[in-house]
């Protein structure tokens, strides 16, 4: 019997999620801040932590961002660290997206870049609703991202205003896009640790199914979840 992986249920877009996964027959059971159903991950053997909301701007000590406290949801972030905690000291193999990637930062005492388009100068946000941008991300060598996509360079999606600012103890940056912001993440060091990538673009919802972007990644979490 297939082991299962454990994904956080995102405040949008999350059929996309399931979808992925069940066309790849990747089981999975849903961890939900809302129903609070922790210890759910006791029956997995993988997390993954999925897109959405932005983090609750306290949590990497920015106070001042322009938005109000009801645009966040920090139950979910409170959920979603204290499930990456519980992963982490279980050597769990861990899949962050998107927000995903931002929260495992965060909880790694690194901060973000809270609007990358005011303060960079930069846009990584989707074009409209339900077409996401497309860009260049160039992959260091010698990296777990580049050994499991087998490239250096390649076209990804975006659908973003935030990204990483200081990075993470114990990250490393495996990809960032041509204009510096900061695409994927892995462990800097590897050995004891359990697998761990984290990407900034979208692979569940990504044009062309056939892509490493998408398929390396979510082929080699589904072996690493079942070992």
């Amino acid at each position: 019997m297939s082991s299962k992986t454990a994904i956080t249920r995102s405040n949008s877009s999350f059929q996309k999620y399931l979808d992925w996964l069940e066309s790849y027959d990747f089981p999975y059971v849903v961890l939900d801040w809302e129903s609070n159903n922790f210890d759910d991950i006791k029956k997995c053997t993988s997390l993954i932590l999925t897109g959405g909301a932005d983090l609750f701007p306290e949590f990497y000590n920015d106070w001042e961002d322009g938005k109000n406290r009801g645009d966040y949801i920090p139950e979910r972030d409170g959920f979603e660290f204290r499930l990456l905690d519980y992963a982490i000291e279980n050597n769990y193999p861990v899949l962050g997206i998107c927000r995903g990637l931002q929260l495992i930062n965060c909880r790694l005492k690194g901060s973000l870049i809270n609007d990358i388009e005011s303060i960079r100068g930069t846009n990584h946000r989707k074009i409209r609703p339900g077409e996401d941008r497309m860009h260049n991300v160039s992959i260091k060598s010698d990296t777990l991202l580049h050994s499991l996509t087998g490239l250096s360079s390649g076209i990804i999606n975006s659908s973003h205003h935030q990204a990483i600012d200081r990075l993470g103890e114990g990250l490393m940056v495996s990809a960032k896009a041509d204009d510096g912001i900061v695409e994927a993440v892995e462990w800097e060091e590897k050995a004891g640790k359990p697998f761990l990538i984290a990407v900034q673009w979208h692979p569940e919802r990504f044009p062309d199914k056939s892509s490493p972007f998408t398929r390396n990644i979510v082929e080699k979490f589904k072996e690493v979840t079942n070992q």
